[in-house]
């Protein structure tokens, strides 16, 4: 159904009947030569070698109709071969029983045309099939009368023409009956398809909405070499980060997480987004601007929705950086001076939570060679195929062992990579997102 479902109805339609007839075909096939093996045995011991040429012939176009069944052609005109199979094998096995075997000729007249009624036909073809079976029937009764110069069977004509009416008008309605159901679960199963297709077109266009809403390049600056990425764990991620010049020197860098991922969380970041533009202004007091979007987003959606985030001001003029969160995984600082690795964490709530709320500014000094690493928890809740996670310890003891004579950018493709080296085959089950600011 799955391949049908991408075809016009039409030949969709057909396609499904060539599957049924052809499995019917394929197990006919299997008794007809079985029953063709037993005929050339019984010619041979009646000393009529003549007559082998019928079930010799029937053995071959076996032989060929398995050989051909996975090829093009035979997929192509599976339709014709088949008509023609059956005609043939229909006609050739009434011919064959009138000259050798008049016994078994009048069973035949009852039994072949009931073959049919296991195939998908149309009554055109139903009925090209039937008239030749039953003119045989008729001719031989009518021939047998006239050289005999006995009366014409009635009975047994009246028979067989019931017998063909019938397979007929049978064959005619089951056909008519599967198209029904078969499209009936066609139709049904096609409009399931073309609404995935268009919200798969929709969610498409939305990561690539979201995508274009990520900065398309890092920022050159003077004081800080700075590299960031995002990698949505679905088409639509909850991850964002953002870059905000504030005075001349003095660099924001912003990163969230949205409580889950998908349409909704994408949304919510588009909103989160607009805001943070719209308060550009006020880009050099971080508390300020996250205790606003925390009233933004308590006041626009109608159930909570959780927001983490992290706002980072790098200023060169106080070599400082200040830092707010709400919410949000530490910031890791490495000290060129020492060589440790610091976890900076700040206790507070995410944005949304309609709880009070209390944001803190803290204020962390920034020297030559110093490495800041704001990421989002993606990183730390990856799994491997064992179910270990990644976690911020792993996270920490990887940058502190970095080469720190790399650029950001090198920084940030090492540990990335290492995720995903740990990583390995295992499912991305959240958004990642990290941004490397190294002071110049």
């Amino acid at each position: 159904m799955d391949e049908l479902i991408l075809l016009p109805e039409d030949q969709a339609i057909r396609a499904f009947f060539d599957d049924l007839d052809r499995i019917v075909l394929l197990r006919f096939l299997t008794v007809v030569a079985g029953l063709s093996v037993i005929g050339i045995i019984a010619l041979l011991v009646e000393g009529s070698p003549i007559w082998l040429i019928v079930p010799a012939v029937t053995l071959i176009l076996v032989r060929a109709m398995f050989s051909a069944s996975q090829r093009p052609f035979f997929e192509r005109h599976f339709r014709a071969i088949l008509l023609g199979y059956l005609f043939f094998h229909l006609v050739g096995a009434r011919l064959l029983a009138l000259a050798k075997w008049p016994d078994v000729y009048i069973g035949l007249d009852f039994i072949l045309p009931l073959i049919l009624i296991f195939f998908c036909l149309r009554q055109l073809h139903c009925f090209l099939l039937l008239v030749p079976l039953w003119g045989i029937s008729a001719g031989r009764d009518l021939v047998s009368a006239w050289i005999g110069d006995s009366t014409v069977q009635v009975l047994p004509l009246i028979a067989v023409s019931i017998v063909c009416c019938s397979v007929f008008f049978w064959v005619g309605r089951q056909t008519q009956k599967r198209r029904r159901d078969f499209l009936l679960v066609w139709r049904r199963e096609h409009q399931r398809h073309r609404e995935r297709h268009r919200m798969q077109g929709e969610l498409d266009e939305a990561r690539r909405i979201q995508l274009s809403m990520l900065p398309r390049s890092d920022p050159s600056h003077r004081f800080f070499d700075i590299a960031g990425i995002s990698i949505p764990a679905s088409e639509v991620g909850g991850d964002y980060y953002e870059y905000f010049q504030s005075g001349d020197d003095a660099q924001a860098v912003v990163i969230a997480d949205v409580a889950g991922h998908g349409v909704a969380s994408g949304l919510l970041l588009a909103g989160v987004r607009s805001c943070l533009y719209l308060l550009k202004d006020s880009a050099h007091r971080p508390a300020e601007v996250l205790e606003k979007l925390d009233r933004v987003v308590r006041e626009t959606t109608g159930r909570r929705e959780f927001v983490t985030m992290l706002y980072a001001l790098f200023d060169p003029q106080c070599g400082q950086v200040t830092l707010a969160s709400a919410g949000h995984p530490p910031l890791l600082r490495y000290s060129s001076e020492t060589g440790a690795v610091e976890e900076v964490a700040i206790s507070s709530l995410p944005l949304g939570t309609r709880l009070p709320q209390d944001i803190v500014e803290i204020h962390l000094p920034c020297s030559k060679d110093d490495i800041f690493l704001l990421y989002t928890d993606g990183i730390a809740e990856t799994v491997n195929r064992n179910g270990d996670l990644y976690g911020n310890e792993r996270l920490t003891a990887r940058l502190k062992t970095t080469a720190h004579d790399r650029s950001a950018k090198e920084i940030r493709d090492t540990l990335l990579g290492d995720v995903w080296s740990f990583k390995a085959d295992g499912e991305q089950t959240d958004d990642i997102t990290l941004v490397v600011v190294k002071v110049r």
